[in-house]
């Protein structure tokens, strides 16, 4: 069966962190809902995801990616955001 946590790779012993739970479902909604990013998204997972204050009440996101995909990654990555960001 193919879940939300196919979209996310943790070392053997340490268990995702609820907000990396939620950043790995969006990947996986994205994938599923829209067309353009399925087949670019297909192969992708994340390593880690963190959500760090910027300044004042603005938050960041940043998500680690495997070097072996950052190309892949490159490729889609204004896409993604923009999706992410909605």
């Amino acid at each position: 069966m193919y879940t939300s946590m196919m979209k996310i790779h943790k070392d053997k012993d340490v268990e995702p962190t609820e907000f990396e739970e939620s950043v790995a479902q969006a990947f996986f909604d994205l994938e599923n809902t829209n067309q353009d990013l399925k087949s670019d998204l297909k192969d992708l997972y994340i390593n880690s995801a963190v959500q760090i204050d910027v300044s004042g009440s603005r938050k960041a996101v940043v998500i680690h990616v495997p070097y072996r995909l950052r190309k892949a990654f490159r490729k889609v990555h204004v896409k993604l955001v923009r999706e992410l960001e909605k």
